[in-house]
């Protein structure tokens, strides 16, 4: 279970609109954003022709948010 801290929790908070997250390496974005997407997708708030954008600086980085977001949706029962 993920027990976010407080500014975690501030971003885990979000439902729609543009967002941006800056932080120092380690900071447990990835973790974050990952777990957002997966909320943002369990709680119905993805309608079928919308998508969720992360836009990350290396190639690598995209399947462990890939990983992760399923992980998540899998933790919640889908």
């Amino acid at each position: 279970m993920f027990n976010p801290r407080p500014k975690q929790a501030d971003i885990l908070s979000y439902e729609s609109g543009w967002m941006g997250v800056a932080a120092v390496p380690g900071s447990g974005k990835t973790h974050t954003l990952s777990y957002l997407a997966a909320l943002l997708i369990t709680k119905g708030l993805i309608c079928e022709d919308q998508e969720i954008l992360i836009v990350t600086l290396v190639n690598s980085a995209v399947e462990n948010f890939s990983n992760r977001i399923s992980q998540f949706i899998r933790q919640a029962g889908l």
